[in-house]
């Protein structure tokens, strides 16, 4: 009788430890969206865009030539206008969460699977963009002058390893993008401020020809 009341006591044991350990899975199951995997990485691209903003103000700051300087004004007016759009496109997805459900449920079979392959890949795989390699530290000998100039170089760098990251995010965002069709719906919100980066870019592509004049 004793062994029979263990026995039960075992099973009970093992299966209150199995839901215990299977509850998180389901949990994520059923909580899974890819409309808010889009929004946390249009979230992480407005912060890397914010980033890589101020960098671009350094190095503008260390450009003497006038013409560069209105080029790097029309480029900080880009970059200004890219977060923006970025924060529009996510708060209005964000908005319109309560339809995520009932708007990813008429993805295809071969699409959700693209994206449930997507969903698995971004579950937080964080870009290591902020990041920069450990460097050896310089002896006190170093002549100053080179130490300007590694400086002025170090600047130009990390302005251009945060733009390049800023590239990486805005393509798995635009791939993620697919997954939400929020996105779709949100695109006439966007669209005015989509208009001036065309115009944006345009100009400074006038203004690279022409060196200005």
């Amino acid at each position: 009788m004793r062994q029979t009341h263990k026995h039960k006591m075992g099973i009970y044991q093992y299966i209150c430890l199995l839901v215990f350990l299977i509850a998180p899975f389901i949990k994520s199951q059923e909580h899974l969206s890819f409309c808010e995997d889009y929004t946390k990485c249009m979230e992480e691209l407005e912060v890397k865009q914010r980033e890589c903003l101020m960098l671009d103000r350094n190095v503008k700051l260390k450009n003497n030539d006038d013409c560069g300087k209105k080029k790097w004004d029309k480029k900080l007016e880009l970059n200004a206008l890219h977060m923006r759009r970025a924060e529009v496109a996510r708060d209005c997805v964000q908005k319109s969460m309560g339809d995520a459900n009932l708007a990813e449920s008429t993805l295809d079979a071969s699409t959700h699977s693209s994206c449930l392959s997507l969903h698995q890949k971004f579950q937080f795989a964080k870009i290591s963009s902020t990041s920069t390699p450990n460097r050896k530290k310089r002896s006190t000998s170093t002549k100053r002058n080179k130490r300007e100039t590694k400086k002025l170089n170090n600047t130009n760098t990390k302005a251009q390893d945060c733009r390049n990251s800023a590239k990486v995010w805005h393509k798995q965002c635009a791939a993620l993008a697919n997954c939400c069709p929020l996105v779709e719906e949100c695109k006439q919100s966007t669209q005015e401020i989509m208009a001036q980066i065309f115009e944006g870019r345009h100009k400074l592509r006038q203004m690279s020809e022409t060196q200005c004049h």
